[in-house]
């Protein structure tokens, strides 16, 4: 099997006071998605590069019009963030990873947060989204538990944030994975708001949550009446006149 190449296209040059950087990938609920690209926005963050390989698939994105790769890499004054809008291949994925993080540390970043989804079989009925956190750094282990928040002491760490954990650690750099309670099929906004807020209690960057918090209570509103439905229908329940009782 040929190996696997890919590399960074800048398309601008990136300041290096940002020595945080997001990586967002699309996985349950799309909450890496969804976080990074709404924080890109708000942030105003521009596009600075891309990675490319002779193996992607055959997939861009369009913005405005404008035709995109699907892996970028934005940058502003509080971070840099790596978007994913498309799943990649397994083996590709690490390669893409590998070439992404070393651009980040050559480009002066020293923390990466780790932005995902954990499914949850009953998510339409939780409230608020659970949020769990692992972190290479012992100091920020003590903030995340100094914060209340939930510190994952015990467990295995699989795919793409695997990935990243181990690369941030051959390079030297902090990683801290941010994991929230998500729908396993459906994009999930609000667990997103829960992985952004819980984001910006750890040293991350901070953003008005308001519209996408508004975004979240639209879809949790019609899970809930899908799933109303749903049990309707098995419970023989569609409310039909008595003749048929």
């Amino acid at each position: 099997m040929a190996q696997r190449n890919a590399w960074v296209v800048e398309t601008d040059k990136a300041a290096k006071e940002a020595q945080v950087a997001v990586v967002g990938l699309p996985d349950i609920g799309l909450v890496g998605s969804i976080s990074t690209t709404y924080l890109a926005t708000h942030l105003k963050a521009r596009e600075v590069c891309y990675i490319d390989s002779d193996a992607l698939p055959p997939v861009m994105v369009l913005h405005n019009g404008v035709p995109k790769e699907t892996t970028r890499i934005f940058d502003s004054n509080e971070a840099k963030i790596l978007v994913s809008e498309t799943p990649l291949p397994p083996a590709l994925m690490v390669i893409v990873l590998k070439v992404a993080l070393e651009w980040l540390k050559k480009n002066g970043v020293k923390e990466v947060f780790s932005l995902g989804g954990i499914p949850v079989e009953n998510r339409v009925e939780i409230e608020k989204p659970e949020v769990f956190l692992i972190s290479s750094d012992a100091k920020k282990r003590e903030q995340i538990r100094a914060s209340g928040l939930n510190l994952m002491e015990e467990g295995v760490l699989v795919g793409p944030f695997a990935h990243v954990m181990r690369e941030s650690l051959r390079l030297g750099i902090a990683n801290t994975v941010i994991l929230g309670q998500a729908f396993q099929n459906m994009p999930d906004p609000e667990a997103s708001v829960a992985v952004l807020e819980t984001l910006a209690k750890i040293g991350g960057p901070k953003v008005d949550l308001t519209p996408l918090n508004q975004m979240a209570d639209q879809i949790k509103l019609r899970s809930k009446e899908v799933l109303q439905k749903i049990r309707e229908h098995e419970e023989g329940g569609y409310n039909l006149p008595l003749m048929y009782g």
